[in-house]
């Protein structure tokens, strides 16, 4: 199980929430607003998380969805809800859903990570409980064994990706602030 852990972007937005919305209830408020604009910040990294993996890895957003389950917690400070956890987990993919070729004299290579790849050698392709990648364990036409890449939680643990999805979550977060605090502001 991958986690990317999501926190206040800054003192310096907090501070300004509390000065904006402290005459306002006895801090309900603040944490209105902090829970609201955490949420959302935290349910938009969940769905641009595909984009993220597949611009690192060679499967396309749609077959990292199909495969990931996020699950987003959220934990109380003192004022409330303060922080947010996404948490990704999932089985591992098969192998034939990343960037696997074939050739004509029965080769296979595959490239689960963009820029990388290489021949696998003792590897078909075949109709064994649906189309995929397979390897003889032995010299022997019996027993193989299936292939597969890394799970959608071990993708999300790139550094790149992380940093990408840290990325938007802050800004994420920096856009709804403002919007959270107008909102109360002018009694939406």
């Amino acid at each position: 199980m991958s986690e990317v852990h999501v926190t206040d972007t800054g003192g310096m937005n907090l501070e300004r929430v509390n000065k904006l919305l402290a005459g306002l209830g006895n801090g309900s408020a603040i944490h209105k607003a902090v829970y609201n604009a955490l949420r959302r910040a935290a349910d938009s990294g969940k769905t641009q998380a595909g984009r993220f993996a597949a611009e690192q890895y060679t499967i396309s957003k749609g077959q990292f969805m199909a495969h990931v389950r996020a699950k987003t917690i959220q934990h109380g400070g003192h004022m409330g809800v303060d922080s947010v956890q996404i948490l990704f987990a999932g089985q591992v993919i098969p192998l034939i859903e990343f960037h696997t070729r074939f050739s004509k004299d029965g080769g296979v290579s595959a490239s689960v990570k963009k820029g990388g790849g290489g021949v696998l050698s003792h590897a078909f392709i075949a109709n064994i409980g649906g189309i995929s990648v397979f390897e003889r364990i032995t010299t022997r036409r019996f027993p193989v064994e299936k292939k597969y890449g890394p799970s959608a939680a071990h993708m999300m643990m790139d550094a790149t990706v992380v940093e990408n999805m840290d990325k938007h979550i802050t800004s994420v977060y920096n856009e709804r602030i403002e919007h959270e605090i107008t909102r109360i502001l002018n009694g939406w």
